[in-house]
């Protein structure tokens, strides 16, 4: 970006502040409007969530509040928009670990010491930068999705880069779930090989994979984003996702059945998984192993409503459901792999 550019989007960007503290408030106001900046600013918590918009860019945000803290604060507008950049500006001095554990929970752009007005300066000018080059990329991938949805009909060739190209478009849209498809074509990839299957099923796999959660396109952004426990009728929603990403697919001519892998990744052995209820051998093999790795993915990477839960937690479910919700073969070779590289690869 060009110097004249730079003034130009730094001069529209509007950042909000947040800090119960009057002369915080006042100085870091003083801070951000001779940068340049449109500011916002509050002393409640409450009051910033009932004037936030999406024309703001980002938001420096005091923790310790009286009537709302600012962890508080931080789900409430990341329900609102999950794009923008957050910046805990604290006056409480954190242990490193603590620090690092707020990092994980809640992910937020920066966390900054008071009384370090350059830093302050700099990790504003970077969130704003950031949420720019999102709207950029979140309005490239929703007209390259339109575009998919138009000309879908007419794809016949170069599936590896249009497979790759709609996984984008979900990645873009979602940034909670940024490279869980990817992971999850490698590790179905991982265990295709291991059980032996052919070379042109193991590229099946790991395409359908890259793009077995297209559907969630048609999910609200706030469902898939929301920070706390999903409602009965917002799960019903997600548990569409199947169902959505092979209506997408299903006019694709591709040269296997991706349209269904994907349409079955979320059955299980039992009949207990949707959207068709499925039972054992009447679910693709391609499938099967998609869900066992989606699952161990799942449980594995961070989730906007809860930590990570880890490696051992994902090792666990699949061996006590061997059998049962996964096939045996599948759940056998990843935890093989596990075994043998001690991390998924």
């Amino acid at each position: 970006m060009d110097t004249n550019s730079y003034e130009e989007e730094k001069e529209k960007a509007k950042v909000m502040v947040i800090d119960d503290d009057d002369s915080v408030l006042k100085t870091t106001i003083l801070i951000l409007e001779e940068e340049g900046y449109q500011i916002e600013a509050f002393l409640t918590g409450k009051e910033a969530i009932d004037k936030f918009n999406n024309n703001v860019h980002a938001v420096v945000l005091d923790i310790n509040m009286p009537d709302l803290t600012g962890l508080q604060v931080f789900k409430k507008i990341k329900s609102i928009n999950p794009y923008v950049p957050i910046i805990f500006h604290t006056g409480t001095t954190a242990k490193q670990e603590e620090r690092r554990d707020l990092r994980r929970q809640f992910r937020p752009h920066a966390y900054v010491q008071k009384g370090d007005p350059e830093q302050l300066m700099d990790t504003v000018v970077s969130a704003v930068e950031s949420y720019g080059n999102i709207l950029r990329s979140v309005k490239l991938s929703e007209s390259l999705y339109e575009e998919l949805k138009k000309s879908s009909d007419r794809i016949k060739t170069n599936t590896e880069d249009t497979i790759h190209a709609m996984a984008m478009t979900v990645e873009m849209r979602d940034p909670y779930t940024a490279g869980h498809q990817r992971q999850v074509a490698d590790l179905a990839r991982a265990i295709a090989t291991k059980m032996g299957i052919s070379k042109e099923q193991i590229v099946s796999i790991h395409l359908a994979g890259t793009i077995h959660d297209i559907g969630k396109m048609q999910v609200p952004t706030e469902i898939l984003s929301k920070c706390g426990k999903l409602t009965e009728l917002e799960y019903d929603m997600i548990k569409t996702h199947s169902q959505a990403g092979y209506d997408i697919l299903k006019t694709i001519e591709f040269q296997w059945p991706i349209a269904e892998f994907v349409l079955q990744h979320q059955e299980r052995k039992d009949g207990s998984g949707y959207p068709s209820g499925l039972i054992g051998e009447n679910i693709f093999i391609e499938a099967r192993i998609l869900s066992v790795a989606d699952v161990m993915d799942a449980i594995i990477q961070h989730r906007p409503y809860r930590a990570a839960l880890g490696i051992e937690k994902a090792r666990e479910e699949i061996s006590k459901n061997r059998g049962i919700l996964y096939d045996s073969d599948v759940v056998d070779a990843c935890l093989s792999i596990i075994s043998d590289n001690n991390v998924l690869i």
